[in-house]
């Protein structure tokens, strides 16, 4: 039997920081903040403070172009049918985020190769894809939407088509992190999951919007149910994965393990009994850092505020009128 010992808290915040400070190495699960506001009861209040704050940080040419971009998408209609609603939001946000930083980057800049990467809000909202088809699935569907959204018919079939692809793939992923294929389940499965899941709860709210309101499904039970047992889930998988190897005179550079390839070395040294105890301490800090609350929050107020966010109807009003005119 190993011998185990209390650890410091300074040793703990140590190896925190290095963690920390290292790109990408810290877990992340949450619920992004773009899903938390934009598939809201104030969705259109969300999009509009987007919209109005990308704008004021250009210049006249820049807003002159962006907005359009705007209008190649959408023609002569500067109105968004429900695109201040869930979804319709989501995917303008999306849209506006990656033509105001094309707008905002090229001005100016006369070397391509010396501007910066377009944004990736996909990536960023669902996670690294690899491990499910949910970012990929996310992807193709939001940048459908605003091309879709003030053709009602093909919108109704194109919420149809993704809907169907995001439950099989929600439950086929959810399945194998739980009880098929233990190597399914990491951080980044997670995330996709979680945000996934999001996505797909407000992607049938607005079909239903669409065709049928009574529709009495509540996916926001379903994934607030399945929501616990995968948390403990990953849990325990942080536990077994978050490994610290200690620094020493003969070897000057230690090990922080977080998960397979998310690793860091460091100085920090400490006994070899204290490795379970800065592990088990490292693992709170992580999850409690994630707020996995937030996740859980999300899916009860979409399910106690169903009705309210079925009643939303709020179309978005692009200022596009200089374009026409110039």
């Amino acid at each position: 039997m190993g011998a185990q010992c209390s650890t410091s808290p300074k040793t703990v915040d140590c190896l925190y920081d290095i963690a920390s400070s290292h790109a990408g190495l810290v877990p992340d699960t949450s619920l992004d903040s773009s899903l938390a506001s934009l598939l809201s009861i104030n969705s259109s209040q969300a999009l509009v403070h987007q919209y109005s704050t990308l704008q004021s940080q250009m210049t006249r040419q820049q807003r002159f172009d962006f907005n359009r971009d705007l209008h190649t998408t959408f023609g002569r209609n500067s109105t968004v049918s429900f695109g201040g609603v869930g979804v319709v939001a989501l995917a303008l946000s999306v849209l506006f985020e990656v033509l105001a930083h094309h707008r905002t980057t090229r001005s100016g800049q006369r070397n391509p190769v010396m501007r910066p990467p377009l944004p990736d809000p996909i990536r960023r909202i669902f996670g690294a894809g690899g491990r499910s088809e949910i970012n990929s699935i996310a992807s193709e569907f939001l940048k459908q939407v605003p091309g879709a959204a003030n053709d009602r018919v093909k919108m109704t079939e194109l919420l149809e088509i993704y809907e169907g692809k995001l439950r099989l793939e929600l439950k086929d992923f959810y399945d194998r992190m739980m009880f098929v294929d233990g190597r399914a389940l990491s951080t980044d499965g997670v995330k996709q999951w979680m945000n996934g899941a999001a996505l797909h709860i407000h992607t049938f709210l607005h079909w239903k919007r669409l065709t049928d309101p009574s529709a009495s499904e509540d996916l926001s039970l379903h994934y607030l149910h399945g929501l616990d047992p995968l948390v403990k889930s990953y849990e325990d998988y942080l536990l077994g994965t978050v490994k610290v190897f200690s620094a020493s005179s003969r070897n000057p550079r230690g090990m922080l393990i977080v998960e397979p390839q998310r690793n860091v070395s460091h100085e920090v040294r400490h006994r070899v009994c204290e490795s379970k105890a800065i592990q088990q301490a490292l693992v709170e800090r992580f999850l409690s850092d994630q707020d996995l609350r937030t996740g859980k929050e999300f899916f009860q107020s979409s399910h106690n505020h169903h009705d309210a966010l079925m009643a939303q109807r709020a179309r978005f009003q692009l200022s596009m009128g200089r374009v026409w005119k110039h």
